[in-house]
């Protein structure tokens, strides 16, 4: 006869703990199963006739810039107060911007274009004002000036933002401001001036007459009237041979301290076939751009495998992001204070040499301090080149890699040029998550008691919360 079994006292409990922990899930899918799945929940909405491109909240309304519509909500149930139409308009080699050009309708060379808005920004310096600037009449803006007692009103004084002066004469035109290609604008007041700092994306399809510019820091005239720029340098431009082979996307732009950051998509070298993100930075108060700097930004996730191998895995692409301060508990994994900038990118995997994504996402943060301070690191290093697609490849400064600035600082010296670096920072040791088969396509942020709460958003519209940091 077999003895009988005996279960040793560790299995026992192994057993008991496990049927506690059976139970508990259960009883909670017990708790689910009674949950009326089928309840439909009214949550505030809002439903343009055109897609919308920009979002702006300003004392209890919401401002939307879309394709021929400026919308504004109410903020709490995002019901629509008013509406101002933009578009569409009739484009005429022979009208200038903020020309009625409907007489000429049946003339030869006239086109009806949409207006989608590029640019959507509040300016409280001069008066509470709606700037908008769009597609149409050469990437010119708009000024709503909002009434103390009614700002959801942009109709009752609304101002176009051009004049005609010599300057056109050398095609300049300072009041010609965004692209319909892309294009993002940072507005900042600096010494009683408001200064309205550019990224666009151009091609060959913007001729002499029509002139916009890379990147550019102009500065709105007293008379609101439209813009001037400072210098002949407040302005930088690809090449025109570069421009249809390396494009620029601008995704994000923002200032922090002392100076101005943009945030791009671009390839890697002129010759190179595959893209990847920079992040670039100048001096808010150098209306020269002399202290322009780029640097490649990646975002990486490292897995440790068995055999002690690493596998890396670089998110290039950015798609969005936004900058925030942090939650206590993030500001102590990362060695930040709570008053310290914090870069929140969404960043995504593309196709091969191309900048399509794939539905491969990851959030990374990068400290503002912890970029300055390698942009410093780095600067006077071998790892400098000139921007060969602003300057050329055999530009005399192409071959000077010594750098003549202390980068830590802003004291700007007029005979200084604009660089690159090669080397990336990359944020590795702060990995927010990584999101399969999900495209992420928008971020923001917020603080909850010690935590740092994002709302991500995803490429079918939906939205989801990280409570992870």
């Amino acid at each position: 006869m077999k003895a009988p079994a005996v279960i040793a006292p560790g299995i026992l409990v192994l057993l008991f703990t496990l049927v506690q922990k059976s139970y508990g899930e259960c009883k909670e899918a017990l708790v689910k199963s009674e949950m009326n799945v089928n309840m439909k929940y009214q949550l505030p909405n809002f439903t343009a006739e055109t897609p919308i491109q920009n979002v702006v909240l300003h004392k209890h309304h919401i401002y939307l810039g879309a394709v021929n519509y400026i919308y504004v909500l109410n903020d709490k149930d995002l019901q629509k107060v008013a509406e101002y139409k933009t578009g569409p308009v009739l484009e005429h080699p022979d009208c200038f911007p903020c020309q009625d050009c409907s007489h000429k309708a049946n003339l030869s060379g006239g086109v009806w274009e949409d207006n989608i808005n590029m640019a959507l920004v509040i300016d409280t310096y001069y008066d509470d004002q709606l700037i908008s600037c769009g597609s149409v009449h050469r990437g010119t803006c708009q000024r709503h000036v909002l009434p103390p007692s009614n700002t959801a009103d942009i109709q009752s004084e609304v101002h176009c933002m051009y004049s005609p002066q010599a300057d056109e004469e050398r095609g300049q035109c300072p009041d010609c401001v965004v692209s319909a290609l892309g294009t993002k604008v940072l507005i900042s007041e600096k010494d009683r001036f408001i200064n309205f700092f550019v990224g666009n994306t151009i091609n060959s399809s913007y001729h002499p007459d029509h002139l916009l510019h890379s990147i550019s820091v102009r500065r709105l005239k007293e008379t609101q009237d439209g813009f001037k720029f400072l210098t002949d340098q407040s302005y930088i431009d690809v090449l025109p041979e570069f421009r249809d082979s390396y494009p620029i996307k601008y995704v994000h732009a923002f200032e922090s301290n002392h100076f101005i950051y943009f945030l791009t998509v671009q390839r890697e070298t002129l010759d190179a076939q595959t893209f990847h993100t920079r992040i670039i930075r100048f001096c808010s108060v150098d209306s020269g751009l002399h202290s322009y700097m780029e640097m490649p930004l990646e975002c990486i996730l490292t897995e440790k495998r068995r055999k002690r191998s690493t596998r890396e895995e670089v998110f290039n692409i950015l798609q969005a992001a936004y900058v925030s301060k942090p939650g206590a508990h993030l500001a102590k994994q990362i060695g930040a204070n709570l008053n310290d900038d914090i870069l929140y990118g969404v960043f995504a995997r593309s196709k091969p040499d191309s900048t399509e994504p794939m539905n491969r996402s990851a959030v990374c943060a990068f400290p503002i301090k912890y970029v300055n301070e390698f942009f410093n690191k780095i600067v006077n290093k071998n790892n400098v080149r000139c921007l060969q697609h602003f300057y050329g490849p055999n530009h005399e400064h192409c071959f000077n890699r010594t750098l003549l600035r202390n980068s830590s600082g802003c004291e700007v010296r007029s005979d200084e040029y604009r660089t690159e670096f090669t080397t990336a920072l990359q944020r590795v040791d702060l990995f927010m998550g990584q999101f399969n088969q999900v495209l992420l396509t928008s971020i923001s942020t917020f603080i909850k008691g010690d935590l740092t709460i994002a709302n991500l958003g995803t490429s079918e519209g939906r939205f989801m919360q990280v409570n992870a940091f």
